[in-house]
């Protein structure tokens, strides 16, 4: 069997300080597994009919504290993208090109972003993180409108009554009909 790992004066300080300052019960709870054991050499089963924790949680909690400290203890949030191409400064450079195009006026097509984006990163990406991407850093899709803003109602509603009989041949009904 392992020896037991001793917990000095300075983190037994710390430990005390932190259960003090820590208002969330289930942090706290989670912190008292680890001065319980320190402070009073209690067994896990004691420790755990004290928390209400399993005997398993709080192995991995004395795993935790002793790996990392406090911060693992308390879970503070790891987070992040592990799997990441480039950082978040990275993509900001890149898409600053794009939008010095696009501020200029110059129609901008994700089908380039993905090729410069493949180029810096050195293999090929799917589209789809081109589109988290664009997503990430507040970028949307803009599409041409179906109508133009300045145009009447009106005219197109003439458009649409006059104009179809101009393109058909002679002979042929103005509409078109499906047979059977």
């Amino acid at each position: 069997m392992r020896p037991r790992r001793e917990i000095g004066e300075k983190e037994m300080k710390e430990l005390r300080e932190a259960m003090e300052v820590q208002k969330n019960l289930y942090f706290r709870r989670r912190l008292q597994c680890v001065w319980l054991r320190a402070a009073h050499d209690m067994s896990t089963e004691s420790i755990a009919q004290a928390t209400g924790l399993t005997e398993g949680y709080i192995w991995k909690l004395w795993s935790r504290y002793f790996r990392g400290g406090l911060p693992a203890v308390l879970g503070k949030p790891q987070g992040g993208r592990r799997r990441q191409n480039m950082t978040r400064q990275k993509e900001a450079e890149l898409l600053e090109e794009f939008r010095k195009e696009a501020v200029a006026g110059r129609l901008v097509v994700s089908r380039k972003i993905k090729s410069e984006y493949a180029k810096r990163v050195g293999h090929l990406v799917p589209d789809s993180t081109i589109s988290r991407v664009l997503a990430r850093h507040d970028w949307r899709l803009v599409k041409p409108r179906p109508k133009h803003p300045k145009g009447s109602p009106e005219a197109r509603e003439d458009f649409k009554k006059n104009s179809a009989r101009k393109w058909l041949p002679p002979g042929l009904p103005s509409r078109s009909y499906v047979c059977g």
